[in-house]
C-alpha cells in the first residue's frame, strides 16, 4: 500500500515557518534582572561537574561543532583571543543554570579540562594554530605543557546571566524566545532544540522514548544516520497536546505547545502513563493495520496530526472495526477537502482552522 505522495514545496516552507516562529510578542517581565559578570574556565568546568551548569548531551546532538571548530577555540584561549560572551539564565531559587547562548564553547572548553575523564580529548591538526597543541590531547598537553594547560583555566570569559524564576510561566517563556533569537550563529536552534532544554522533565522523556521506539520508527520511516533536530519529538508533541486540549487552540502554535510542555513538564507518572497508553495504541493501529505495517506516506504535519488525532480520541471503536472499515476511514480522510493542499496553505495555523481539521477528523474516525 505505499504511497508516493509529493508535498507542495510552498506548504512544507509555511509550516517550517509557523513551526519555528516563537509566537511571544510580550515585553520582558520586569522581574527578571539582567546583570554580567566574568567566570573562568576553571570555574564553567566546577560548576559542570557540581550540577550547577546544565550541559545537555543531546540539546544540540545535530548541530555540535567539529574538531576543527573546537580546536580553534582553545587555541584562541591559548593566545588570550577575545570570546564572543556567553549568556546563561539562572534560577535564584535553586541556582540551576541553563546555557542559552554559548553551549559549543562552553562543551569544548569542559571537554578539554575535564582531564578526570575516562577517555582524552584530542585536537585537531592544523596548520593555523599553536603548534604546541596542534593533534595533540588535552593529556598530552597538560602533561607536557603545564603552563598552557593552566592558562587556559584562568582565562575568564564575558558572561551575561538572567537571573529568573524557573517556576513562573512569563519567565519560562521569556527565556524560550531570548533562545530563539540569541542563537543565531551557525546552525539555528529549532523550537524543540530550545523546548528540549528549558522544559526538561518527564514530558520531554517521554517524547524522547517515543520516537525510539520499532513501530514509530517503521511509521515515519526514520533512517538512522539522517539529522532530524527534534522534529520527530516535535510531531508527538503536537499529537499529545492536540489529543489532549485541542479546543483550546489559540492560533499560536509555538505557545500553545509551549505551554503544554511547561503545564506538564513534571507530570506524574499517571499522565504519563496515559500518555504512553494512547500514544502507542494510536501508532500501533494506524502502521499495523490502517497501513498494513508501511510507512505513512509523505504527508503535511497538519494531515498527519488530524489523522493521528482522529485515532486516538476513537481508539476504543476503532480497535473492534476490520481491517477494510479502518482503511475506508483513513481514505476518507485523505481525500476530504479540509486536508487539499490548497485548503491547507489558505489557512494552516489560524486557529478555526486548525480546530476545524481536527473535529473534522475526529468526526470522520467516529463513524
Amino acid at each position: 500500500m505505499s504511497e508516493n505522495i509529493n508535498i507542495d514545496e510552498e506548504l512544507e516552507n509555511l509550516e517550517e515557518s509557523q513551526e519555528n516562529q516563537d509566537d511571544y510578542n510580550e515585553n520582558p517581565p520586569n522581574d527578571i534582572v539582567a546583570y554580567n559578570e566574568l567566570r573562568s574556565c576553571a570555574d564553567l568546568l566546577r560548576m559542570y561537574q557540581e550540577n550547577q551548569l546544565e550541559i545537555q548531551p543531546d540539546f544540540q546532538r545535530d548541530v555540535v561543532w567539529n574538531k576543527a571548530m573546537q580546536t580553534r577555540l582553545i587555541d584562541s584561549l591559548v593566545k588570550q583571543l577575545p570570546i564572543p560572551s556567553l549568556c546563561l539564565s539562572l534560577d535564584y531559587k535553586t541556582q540551576e543554570r541553563f546555557v542559552i547562548d554559548g553551549l559549543q564553547r562552553i562543551a569544548t572548553v569542559v571537554n578539554f579540562l575535564n582531564v578526570k575523564s575516562e577517555e582524552e580529548w584530542k585536537l585537531a591538526r592544523l596548520d593555523d594554530i599553536d603548534e604546541r597543541i596542534s593533534g595533540k590531547s588535552n593529556l598530552t598537553i597538560k602533561k607536557k605543557y603545564p603552563e598552557l594547560f593552566s592558562k587556559i583555566q584562568n582565562t575568564v570569559l564575558p558572561i551575561t546571566v538572567l537571573r529568573c524564576d524557573y517556576s513562573k510561566k512569563s519567565h519560562m517563556n521569556y527565556l524560550f524566545t531570548i533562545f530563539h533569537r540569541l542563537n543565531t550563529g551557525g546552525s539555528k536552534l529549532t523550537n524543540q532544540e530550545i523546548r528540549n532544554c528549558i522544559y526538561n522533565g518527564t514530558l520531554n522523556n517521554f517524547l524522547k522514548n517515543i520516537v525510539n521506539r520499532e513501530n514509530f520508527i517503521n511509521l515515519f520511516d526514520i533512517k538512522e544516520n539522517k539529522v532530524y533536530r527534534f522534529s520527530n519529538e516535535e510531531l508527538v508533541l503536537r499529537f499529545v497536546s492536540f489529543h489532549t486540549k485541542y479546543e483550546d487552540y489559540n492560533g499560536r502554535l509555538a505557545k500553545f505547545l509551549n505551554d503544554f510542555m511547561e503545564d506538564n513538564k513534571n507530570a506524574n507518572e499517571t499522565f504519563i502513563s496515559n500518555l504512553v497508553d494512547i500514544t502507542t495504541r494510536t501508532i500501533n493501529l494506524l502502521y499495523e493495520t490502517i497501513l498494513n505495517n508501511e510507512p505513512l506516506p509523505r504527508l503535511s504535519k497538519a494531515t498527519t496530526e488530524a489523522i493521528l488525532v482522529g485515532i486516538s480520541r476513537n481508539i476504543e471503536t476503532l480497535e473492534n472495526k476490520t481491517v477494510e472499515e479502518l482503511h475506508n476511514l483513513y481514505m476518507e480522510l485523505r481525500n476530504d477537502e479540509l486536508f487539499s493542499v490548497e485548503s491547507l496553505k489558505e489557512g494552516l495555523a489560524q486557529k478555526d482552522r486548525v480546530i476545524d481539521r481536527l473535529t473534522r477528523a475526529i468526526e470522520i474516525f467516529s463513524a
